[in-house]
């Protein structure tokens, strides 16, 4: 039956009692492995120290940007409901001048029949209705 452990540390030292060289080997070549990196990321420190250095301006402006973007909602917060307001008072005109035009247009169309009619009339009164004799020299009237 084998083991089972409990945490990595009984592991290790499971490991390292049964086959120490094996253990020993298997370190070497892991810190072997990473040194490189190390080495690389330490090498690596200077270039993003600059590259922060260079960001720097840029989250500064950025932050002058976020405060403008404030104080613009701030002050669009404020004037919105007066602009609302008065977009509301611009619909109220607009219904009431689209009821007059209504009117107008209703009323015009009236007329136009009434003109309709009373040329109409005076049509058939003018054929029924005998004519002056025209005097001469005297434009004629009609």
């Amino acid at each position: 039956m084998a083991d089972t452990p409990t945490d990595d540390g009984e592991l290790l030292l499971i490991s390292l009692l049964r086959n120490p060289v094996r253990t020993m080997d298997s370190a070497l070549r892991t810190g072997a492995a990473a040194v490189p990196a190390v080495l690389d990321a330490l090498r690596a420190l200077p270039r993003i120290a600059g590259a922060l250095e260079k960001l720097v301006p840029a989250l500064q402006a950025a932050q002058g940007s976020l405060d403008r973007i404030d104080r613009l909602s701030t002050f669009v917060a404020q004037e919105l409901p007066e602009t609302q307001h008065q977009l509301e008072e611009l619909r109220k005109q607009m219904l009431a001048l689209t009821g007059v035009n209504r009117a107008l247009t209703e009323s015009i169309r009236l007329l136009s029949r009434g003109i309709g009619v009373v040329h109409s009339t005076t049509d058939v009164l003018g054929g029924l209705l005998p004519r002056p004799p025209a005097s001469p020299g005297s434009p004629r009237s009609g």
